[in-house]
């Protein structure tokens, strides 16, 4: 059947038999108790074999050129850009629903299949990174978020006003474009998953004041806010006491406008598995990597080359998170970097945010306010005081990344004992602008220009 937006497709169930072939899908003798929907929508079907591990590999038969998203029991897997598409589905026994996306010239793409597993299976899929697991102190209040700056919230959405965080999850589980979740003052504790999408013209709103806190309960535990979805706009509220605080997986043109996000395990705020236009701002991102200093990043920024294989689907698939605005935020006491920009990832702006002790721990070499591996980032009117070693760094984790990155108007006002933009050799392309500087090695290890 053909149609140009987005739409549901009916689920046809099948059941797979012995060592037989019904549609697309086989299975092998010993995982014959797996039934499993085979969907066709606007030519596309899903496909796949079952294998006698109970991994099921997916396979969607999308045009090429396309980015399709895999999503099972509303948590978010990962994505891939290269046709075939696939991706590996571990779970359990039970009933699980699949949901992949995608867009194309013709509009939105997206439907769901239902499986079953009634044999012993593997485990249920994990996140895309692990929890951290090791326990830690009580943390202190976070300090109230400053207002946002509201974007547009497009006009006609329904107002759902929530209290509890039953009524906070059964929200987010139907919003639709153009909606506004408020959420009223308390603490609100789970794992929340945004993770249907607006539009440019209909974003859904998360907002709330800085005494709406969503939480999991432990610094160990989840992640708090999960935004899975694209055009949100978060703001005003308070993330706090989780093992990460609001990850996006594979959400495009998502806001996040005042908000506080403090005593958290790992790092605060991760843009991940694609999450491109994403603009974090006005915000204040505090006291991370409490449980894994290594990981503290308070902004990250795309993923680590090592991790391609597992968010991305390949090793050699960058995930590009790309043109990431991180504007007006206060970051302080982050165990790692303040904003940790990975390789893989193009074209962000970096402008007039404060770093206090940003980059302290030196755990995995976490030294830095910035640390950029990426292309074509503006690093422009940023300051502050306190990091282990520089204000700014550059570094090469992949040939052909760390270049063409621009830094003008910062200003370090103490505490930084190395260089204020520190190159590693090899980078290139990379320009400092001409300034005065409080660094104790000085401005930059490369020439200035300007």
């Amino acid at each position: 059947m053909k149609n140009s937006g987005k739409h549901i497709g009916t689920v046809a169930r099948v059941a797979v038999a012995t060592t037989a072939m019904i549609g697309a899908i086989a299975a092998s003798p010993a995982a014959s108790a797996l039934t499993v929907a085979d969907v066709t929508v606007d030519g596309a079907a899903l496909a796949g074999t079952i294998r006698s591990s109970g991994t099921f590999d997916l396979a969607v038969r999308a045009p090429a050129g396309v980015t399709v998203k895999f999503r099972l029991d509303g948590t978010y897997l990962g994505q891939d850009s290269t046709a075939p598409y696939t991706w590996p589905i571990r779970t359990s026994t039970g009933t699980h629903t699949l949901n992949v996306r995608w867009q194309d010239s013709s509009g939105r793409h997206e439907t769901n299949a239902t499986f079953t597993v009634t044999a012993a299976a593997a485990t249920k899929p994990a996140t895309p990174t692990p929890s951290p697991t090791t326990p830690t102190a009580a943390p202190t209040t976070p300090a109230p978020a400053p207002a946002p700056s509201a974007p547009a919230t497009g006009s006609g959405g329904s107002i759902v006003t929530v209290s509890t965080s039953a009524q906070l999850t059964a929200a987010l589980k139907s919003a639709a474009a153009g909606q506004t979740i408020r959420l009223n003052d308390g603490t609100y504790t789970g794992q929340f998953v945004a993770a249907a999408s607006g539009s440019a013209s209909q974003p859904i709103t998360l907002i709330g004041s800085s005494r709406a806190v969503l939480t999991t309960g432990k610094i160990t535990s989840g992640y708090a806010l999960h935004i899975t979805g694209d055009h949100w706009n978060v703001l005003g509220l308070t993330v706090t006491r989780a093992a990460k605080g609001i990850v996006l997986d594979g959400s495009s043109d998502t806001v996040i406008d005042g908000v506080d996000v403090g005593t958290i395990g790992a790092e605060a705020v991760h843009l991940r598995t694609g999450s491109a236009n994403v603009t974090v701002r006005n915000s204040r991102i505090h006291d991370t990597g409490l449980d894994k200093p290594a990981y503290g990043e308070g902004i990250y920024v795309g993923s680590a080359k090592s991790n391609w294989s597992s968010i991305m689907g390949s090793a050699s698939t960058p995930d590009r998170s790309d043109r990431a605005q991180i504007i007006g935020n206060t970051i302080w006491r982050t165990s790692a970097e303040g904003i940790d920009i990975k390789e893989g990832t193009t074209g962000g702006v970096i402008r007039g945010n404060t770093f206090t002790d940003a980059g302290y721990s030196g755990q995995n070499y976490g030294d830095s306010w910035v640390d950029v591996k990426g292309n074509g980032y503006q690093l422009i009117e940023n300051r502050g005081s306190g990091a282990l070693l520089d204000a700014f760094q550059v570094h090469v984790a992949l040939p052909g990344w760390g270049q063409g990155n621009v830094f003008r108007n910062n200003s370090v006002t103490g505490g930084i004992p190395g260089y204020e933009v520190s190159v590693q050799s090899g980078a290139i392309g990379n320009v400092v602008a001409c300034a005065p500087s409080a660094a104790a090695k000085g401005l930059s290890n490369i020439t200035c220009t300007g």
